[in-house]
């Protein structure tokens, strides 16, 4: 009988890659170049899952304000009875939007049940919680209840028991991710070039796996994944590698056509995903994803660079070879007043990914675009916008961009004037980037996107900083968060 599902810890039994405390300082030398080739693996992020309690609802915002696609669903009508989920996609970015549909009851199965449960989820050390888990669905107790012999069932009854086993434990994992940090990222999929390898190295390293190395396939072709997670916090990671699929997403997702079709909004990719820890864990978590996954440090500031005189944070920018995953973590430092990292860990209820920033390369457009469909940006002071346009005359730098649209826009502007060129025009350019922060998605104050637009600057808005916290702290304000520390 084929097991329908085989859950960890994943024991390796051969050849673990151990990573060793020399590789990792190795990844923390300072002037690692990026490469066109992905020699760690990893080739890019594939896609970010949200989980919340109205996915259809957060999915609509996504169209409907941020110009997103909806390309592909999981619902009731498509015979998904415990995951509901829908795929938007603007340019190369694509987010996931999933909610549960059945609330787990808590009730325990009958003994015959259990049974065929545990069965089901094969020799995995945790099979028999996992059975617990998913038997407190009524779905799956009424739908095993109705089998007599796991091993009398046909191949496609087989494949749709693994994938309501499978559904089981992530609608039970999306209830309780949501219970315990409200809507926010739950799970980060990478692009990989070879799961097994990717896999073995990060479980061998500290990864805990949720998944095993499986393929799965529908009439568009197959695509082979794993899951695994960090054991410091509640986001997951997904490895995908893309076999010979060509439908809309994944396998057992349904495509679907938009009613919303416009391209007034365009993202480009997703730029990076940012990450806040609690206090001493910036380096820890670092630590991990250089073990697990061969990241290594791309840029990093402390709270000398990062302070506004009333709070402050370090950061770490952790990045594939190739550039194109990258992942700053914060920590909060000792400063006067609570700030943004400290709020946003009251609020998710421990770590989590603060934001993510989406890439374009029409940064006064697409900021346009957004305001006028009601997404909400921190404000900036005056006085930044005075001093900037007092630098970049000190410094004859002259932008692509018009500088009274910028200020009237709200968007940050951090340049190095190191790379000051003269261009045939008789103009001297450098290499600048353009940022912008909405406000927090929701009433809590967790989750908000960046928008990003790149002129040759690989840096992180490190003389953007100061402006952007004094415009958090006026929100901090506003929401009675930025107090004393005692």
């Amino acid at each position: 009988m084929t097991n329908l599902l085989t859950e960890l810890p994943y024991f390796p039994k051969i050849s673990p890659i151990t990573v060793t405390q020399f590789d990792i300082n190795e990844l923390f030398r300072d002037g690692i170049p990026t490469s066109k080739i992905a020699s760690d693996g990893i080739l890019a992020f594939h896609s970010v899952t949200f989980a919340t309690s109205n996915a259809k609802e957060m999915a609509r915002y996504l169209e409907s304000v941020m110009g997103f696609r909806e390309i592909a669903f999981r619902s009731l009508e498509s015979d998904s009875p415990l995951v509901g989920a829908h795929v938007v996609q603007n340019g190369n970015v694509t987010f996931v939007i999933v909610n549960n549909l059945e609330i787990p009851d808590g009730e325990r199965c009958n003994v015959d049940i259990h049974q065929k449960l545990a069965l089901a989820f094969g020799k995995s050390p945790n099979g028999v919680e996992d059975a617990c888990l998913a038997g407190q669905f009524a779905s799956v107790r009424e739908k095993f209840s109705r089998i007599d012999r796991l091993d009398a069932l046909t191949s496609v009854q087989n494949t749709q028991l693994c994938q309501l086993a499978t559904d089981a434990i992530n609608a039970w994992k999306i209830h309780r991710f949501v219970n315990r940090h409200g809507m926010g990222v739950s799970n980060i999929s990478f692009e990989v070039d070879d799961v097994d390898e990717t896999f073995q190295k990060s479980v061998s390293n500290g990864a805990t796996s949720l998944q095993l190395p499986a393929i799965h396939r529908d009439e568009f072709g197959s695509v082979k994944m794993a899951l695994v997670s960090s054991p410091n916090h509640d986001c997951t990671y997904t490895l995908i590698q893309n076999l010979d699929y060509s439908g809309a997403y994944l396998p057992h997702f349904k495509a679907s056509l938009s009613k919303f079709d416009n391209n007034v909004v365009m993202f480009h990719e997703i730029d990076h995903c940012v990450q806040n820890f609690s206090w001493n864990e910036m380096l820890p978590n670092a630590s991990f994803y250089a073990a697990a996954f061969g990241l290594h440090k791309f840029w990093s500031v402390d709270d000398n660079d990062v302070s506004t005189g009333n709070t402050a944070l370090r950061s770490m920018v952790m990045a594939n070879s190739n550039g194109k995953v990258r992942i700053p973590i914060n920590e909060p430092v000792k400063s006067k007043f609570r700030g943004q990292i400290e709020e946003f860990h009251d609020y998710c209820g421990g770590p989590g990914v603060q934001h993510v920033a989406l890439s374009t390369r029409d940064i006064l457009h697409s900021v346009a675009s957004l305001q006028t469909r009601g997404l909400k940006f921190n404000r900036i002071s005056e006085e930044y916008y005075v001093n900037l346009k007092e630098r970049l005359d000190r410094d004859q730098i002259d932008l692509y961009e018009d500088f009274e649209r910028i200020r009237e826009l709200q968007i940050l502007v951090d340049f190095d004037p190191a790379t000051k060129y003269l261009t045939p025009c008789g103009k001297y350019r450098c290499h600048y980037l353009l940022q912008i922060f909405s406000e927090p998605f929701h009433d809590r104050p967790t989750f908000f996107i960046e928008i990003i637009q790149r002129h040759h600057h690989n840096g992180f808005g490190k003389g953007t900083f100061k402006g952007l916290f004094e415009s958090i702290e006026l929100q901090q304000r506003k929401r009675g968060t930025l107090v004393p520390i005692e």
